[in-house]
């Protein structure tokens, strides 16, 4: 562990939350004077948050022949069952920044697919798994979550997503601390809406709308995904 007469300087262009020290600007320091345990909160905000600006590692996978696929030793299935429709999986990315991985995130979808622009028209359900990998409140995925339609989605978009997506930060900020090894589900399921579980458990009720899961899903894998390696990863086309 560094000493505390060390600095540490901030790796990432931007980061995203100024907490117990973290400076915003790039090439600021973060001084580990004040304690330990504040700089170990700030990298572990800083690094689940999909933030703007993030500085994205992804490690190749290692899939297995039959079953699943491995992600830094995250497993998932290569198929699954949602809404009576068989899914699969499209690919993995890692999210992280510097050297803390914060999670790994799946794409389901009905057919595979490497074109972005036809994975986000797809019709039927979708999941997005998120496997997390780090401690960290859940409200840190849901503020970055937030400011990233925000950036990206134009004024009339917003306002008509407006009510669902804050029922939807709700439904996040509910999950509470997140553990290692819990899992996120982001799902779409036709004639009911978009879905969140936590460790295969439903939080909050269904939120109508395509257009908010697409908005999500965004995110991930649209033309300003938060992490382009992940993005990679995910639009694998299948694995």
């Amino acid at each position: 562990m560094t000493s505390h007469s060390q600095r540490v300087r901030c790796v990432s262009p931007r980061c995203p939350f100024r907490v117990g020290g973290c400076m915003s600007a790039a090439g600021d320091s973060v001084s580990l004077t004040s304690s330990r345990s504040r700089s170990l909160q700030c990298i572990r905000r800083w690094s689940l948050a999909l933030c703007v600006g993030g500085v994205g590692l992804l490690s190749a996978g290692v899939f297995a022949p039959a079953q699943a696929a491995t992600l830094e030793g995250q497993r998932f299935d290569d198929t699954l069952v949602l809404a009576d429709r068989t899914l699969r999986l499209n690919g993995l990315g890692l999210r992280g920044v510097a050297w803390v991985k914060a999670f790994v995130a799946g794409l389901y979808l009905s057919a595979p697919t490497r074109d972005t622009a036809q994975a986000l028209a797809m019709p039927g359900p979708k999941r997005i798994r998120l496997q997390v990998m780090l401690d960290a409140p859940s409200k840190e995925l849901t503020r970055s979550l937030l400011k990233r339609v925000h950036k990206h989605e134009p004024a009339e978009v917003q306002q008509r997503l407006e009510s669902r997506l804050t029922t939807l930060a709700t439904h996040l900020d509910g999950v509470g601390d997140l553990k290692v090894g819990d899992t996120l589900d982001l799902d779409y399921v036709p004639g009911r809406g978009v879905l969140l579980q936590h460790n295969d458990r439903p939080v909050g009720t269904a939120i109508p709308g395509e257009d908010l899961y697409r908005a999500v899903m965004k995110i991930f894998v649209g033309d300003n995904p938060v992490d382009a390696r992940m993005k990679q990863g995910m639009m694998r086309g299948g694995v």
